[in-house]
């Protein structure tokens, strides 16, 4: 038996699935500085906007339990899918270091489900729904 993810009309993922605006919830917990700083709890929302093409750009509003809200915050990236829907995403934020993201397609490309794989002491996830 081989193991296929389609979206439901017999076609695979690829780049071309994300292609539009996605609204994002985003929580979890990160470092609230350098190192040593200690680890604080955060919220947000974001929104993504994928060309299809591998791309991507976002603003963002995080609010973590230390440090301020970093309101409108722009970032940009670029994503590869694979067929079975799973995929990759880089993001490079202003003042951060580039988050290195693991994700999973759903709902013939309406959702995304999303979790920070690097840096390590990042543990947070989202899920973005299609505008």
């Amino acid at each position: 038996m081989s193991l296929s993810a389609s979206d439901g009309d017999g076609r695979s993922c690829s780049d071309e699935t994300l292609k539009g605006s996605y609204g994002f919830i985003i929580g979890g917990i990160r470092p609230s500085g350098p190192p040593p700083a200690p680890l604080e709890q955060i919220i947000g929302v974001a929104l993504t906007t994928f060309d299809g093409h591998g791309n991507f750009t976002q603003i963002d509003n995080i609010h973590g339990s230390i440090s301020p809200l970093w309101p409108d915050r722009p970032g940009m990236g670029t994503y590869s899918i694979k067929q079975d829907c799973t995929g990759t995403m880089t993001l490079l934020n202003s003042g951060g270091p580039p988050l290195e993201l693991r994700i999973v397609v759903v709902d013939k490309g309406r959702e995304i489900r999303v979790a920070v794989m690097s840096p390590a002491a990042a543990l947070v996830t989202s899920n973005g729904r299609k505008i």
